[in-house]
Order: structure tokens, then C-alpha cells, then sequence
């Protein structure tokens, strides 16, 4: 099957796009879109996603603005847009063809939400170059999907004032969608298209990408899953193996069932495990085991390069499942992710540092509890707790969460800095600060 990949862009870059992917003919199948603003490009890309293979959107912006909308996208995203040579030689063109501009009063319409000023002086005396890169992707790391929404109006309100105070002769337009409110109001504006060959490399990295994509779909990947009863019996345990007999066939997935001593394996390939969880986030194995069948069972992920090492790391990921009583992967980078249904999201590298190392052994703890906690902190943007905020978060009892926290105060790790109440007359909970430097926080 021939790969297709989406193009989004503005309404004044459509042709562009168009003729520009037309003369590179490139051996995939080529749709460009249009956008009406950015709230727009996020709804485009879920309309085509489906269908799409990957997508190159216009724009640095455009593509934050699916990234921050659509954080779990499926499909890789790159965005074309005008580099630092196409940037210097528009410039350097505008003011030998037109000698009299004062380049205080010629404006880049990309600095106005990230400078006070925005003027090609300011640009080119107080910035250094490679930093304004920087600049721009921490803007955009750091804003809202809203913020991006409300972007190009801020920009376009900004442009308008400046031009009616007299203030500018000119804008250097990167955000494309701007210029229709800049011809609206006769503000000269111009714009540095991305040269051809720059499309061209994109277009070959994306296609690039989304090979490795396809190839990473087929590796094989074991699911593991375990009654969770109480008490289990050769009736619970033959309830379980119907089910996902049953499930099997409903679904008609490409998988093999094998019964183990403790467990059932599922052998097939992520790709099938990326549909079944949405992309590693919801486990519906487990949610239809529960609704439809009555069963409770802890599931376990695992992908491998080969059968054997999906299979161990299924084994990991289960073994992790059965204590929290929930669903977890590891994946080929052997990176525990999860518990999956729940917004108490992790990622632990399996790499563990010798810092981590010494803060586990400090506190008499394992070096996995310590990994999580530094998730946790990283997922949650704060590194103080209570109890129950970490018994939430590890998915574990108030009373295992109460013995972390206190080996981490007696390992110097956690310290406690103030007690608040919950309710006038119950006790006060404590609120711990955690302190992993060197540890990998």
C-alpha cells in the first residue's frame, strides 16, 4: 500500500504547497489541506488520521498546536517553514531593493509573543540566532493549546496597532495565516517560503519515520493476564480463559493463547497491542474482562525485538499489574509505562544510575520505587506529597505509602515542611518534601 502523507497549511500557502510537492514528486501520495486558524489544524489532522501515513504541517506553531490538542497523536508530524538562510536573504533582498527602509520600523511577526520588541534592529543587534530557535520551542513547551489558539489573533491585533501608530513600513511575515488581516488593512508585508530542497529533506525524513513506524508495529509483543480473585479455583481460572476466547473472536485479532501455570499469554504484535490500549494509555482487556464477564484480572504488556524478551518483559509488566492491581507495559527499551486507566501515568527508564542506586539503598528501598518517585514528581510538576497523594500515585495502600515516605525521611530523601487539615476536627496530614538531587531528579 502506497504511503500518504497529509499536508496542513494556511489558505495563502495552499498552492504553494501544492506546486512545490508536485515538481518533487515524491513516491507517496501527496493531499493538501487548508486551515482556518489554529484551532483548526488539530480538527483536520483527527479527520485525516485514519487515512493519513504521516503529516507535514506549515509551521512550528501549527504543529504544536495538534501536539498540545492531541498529546497521545498517532501519526509523526513535521513542520516546514522558512530557515535562518531563507530568513537573512529576504531580508538582505528588502533592503538593497528598497534602500530608504529604516529597519527600526520593519517588524517579525514571529518575535511579537515572545519579545518586547520586533523589529529587524532589535533582531539582528540584541538576538543571536541559534538562541531565538530555542526561544521559540520553549515558548511553545510552555504555552497552552488556548494560547495557541489565540496566537494569531494577539499577533494580527498587535501588527494593525503598530501600522495605524505609524510605527512600521513593513512586516516579515513567518505566520502565513496573518496575511490576510495584514492585505486587509494595506500593511506591506513578505514572506520567506522555505526552498524546495528544504521540503524535499523533510519529506524524505518523514517518509523515513514512518517506516521505522511500520516496522516497530510488527514487533512481536506478548500480553500477560492474571485471575485477580481472591480465591482462585479451576472455575475462575477456566472463566478467564473463555473470556478471552470470547474477546478473541469478537474482535477477530490476529493473536495465539497459551496457558501457563499462573497466567494466560497472549502472542502477538504491537501493533495489535497499541489498538487494544489506545497507544499504550487505556487497557480495555482488562475494562471488558470486568463489564462483560465479571472477571478482574491484572494485565501485563510486554514488547521485545524478539518473542523471548516480549515474553519476559509481559512477565515484568504482570508481576508490576498484580500489585497495584491494574495493567502495565515494558516495552523493547525494557521502560515500565503505567498502570494504564488512570491519570497517574508513569514512564521509568529501565536505566537506573548509581545516584539512584544510593538513594535506594539510603532508604532501604528499591531502586524501582525510587524511579517512580522521580516520575512522579517530573508527571506532577512538584516534588511535596502527603501520604495519600503517593498511595494515589503508586497505586498502593495508605500504609505502604506512609513506610516509603518514612524510609525516605530516615534516608535523608523526604523531610516534612508544614502539616495542613483536611477537616476542622481530623488530624493534620503531613506534607513531605522530596529531595532526590543526584539521584536523577
Amino acid at each position: 500500500m502506497q504511503t500518504k502523507i497529509v499536508v496542513i497549511t494556511s489558505q495563502f500557502l495552499y498552492h504553494f504547497a501544492e506546486e512545490t510537492l508536485n515538481s518533487i514528486s515524491p513516491d507517496c501520495i501527496i493531499e493538501v489541506v487548508a486551515y482556518t486558524d489554529f484551532g483548526h489544524i488539530s480538527r483536520l489532522y483527527e479527520e485525516k488520521e485514519e487515512e493519513a501515513d504521516g503529516f507535514m504541517v506549515s509551521g512550528s506553531t501549527a504543529q504544536a498546536a495538534i501536539e498540545k490538542a492531541i498529546p497521545n497523536h498517532k501519526k509523526p508530524i513535521i513542520a516546514f517553514q522558512a530557515d535562518e538562510a531563507n530568513l537573512y536573504r529576504i531580508l538582505l533582498e528588502r533592503f538593497v531593493e528598497k534602500r530608504d527602509l529604516d529597519t527600526r520600523r520593519v517588524i517579525l511577526d514571529f518575535l511579537l509573543p515572545i519579545h518586547e520588541s520586533a523589529t529587524v534592529e532589535y533582531f539582528l543587534h540584541d538576538i543571536e540566532l541559534p538562541m531565538i530557535g530555542t526561544e521559540i520551542d520553549e515558548w511553545l513547551e510552555q504555552i497552552s493549546i488556548d494560547d495557541i489558539r489565540a496566537v494569531e489573533a494577539q499577533m494580527a491585533q498587535k501588527a494593525v496597532q503598530l501600522w495605524k501608530e505609524n510605527q512600521i513600513d513593513l512586516v516579515i511575515c513567518q505566520y502565513s495565516s496573518l496575511i490576510p488581516v495584514l492585505e486587509k488593512h494595506g500593511i506591506p508585508y513578505c514572506y520567506p517560503y522555505p526552498a524546495k530542497e528544504n521540503i524535499q529533506y523533510l519529506i524524505e525524513n518523514l517518509m523515513a519515520r514512518i517506516e521505522i513506524n511500520r516496522l516497530r508495529e510488527n514487533l512481536p509483543a506478548v500480553i500477560a493476564v492474571a485471575d485477580t480473585t481472591a480465591e482462585k479455583t479451576e472455575q475462575t481460572g477456566k472463566a478467564l480463559k473463555e473470556a478471552l476466547l470470547e474477546l478473541k473472536g469478537d474482535m477477530a485479532l490476529d493473536i495465539i493463547l497459551q496457558e501457563e501455570k499462573d497466567s494466560y499469554h497472549m502472542f502477538t504484535s504491537l501493533k495489535v497491542v497499541n489498538f487494544l490500549t489506545e497507544e499504550l494509555r487505556i487497557c480495555h482487556l482488562s475494562m471488558d474482562l470486568k463489564e462483560k464477564y465479571g472477571v478482574d484480572a491484572a494485565v501485563g504488556y510486554g514488547i521485545g525485538n524478539n518473542i523471548s524478551d516480549a515474553r519476559g518483559n509481559a512477565r515484568e509488566a504482570l508481576k508490576e499489574a498484580l500489585v497495584v492491581r491494574g495493567s502495565f507495559v515494558v516495552d523493547e527499551t525494557h521502560s515500565l509505562i503505567g498502570p494504564l486507566n488512570t491519570e497517574q501515568y508513569m514512564e521509568v527508564q529501565k536505566h537506573i544510575s548509581e545516584d539512584i542506586c544510593r538513594v535506594a539503598e539510603r532508604c532501604k528501598l528499591s531502586t524501582l520505587t525510587i524511579q517512580k518517585m522521580i516520575s512522579i514528581i517530573k508527571m506532577t510538576g512538584t516534588n511535596k506529597m502527603t501520604t495519600q497523594d503517593l498511595a494515589e500515585r503508586l497505586g498502593v495502600t495508605v500504609r505502604n505509602a506512609n513506610r516509603i515516605l518514612n524510609n525516605l525521611e530516615k534516608g535523608g530523601a523526604a523531610v516534612i515542611v508544614y502539616t495542613q487539615s483536611v477537616t476542622s476536627k481530623g488530624r493534620p496530614v503531613k506534607v513531605y518534601e522530596l529531595n532526590f538531587k543526584g539521584g536523577g531528579e
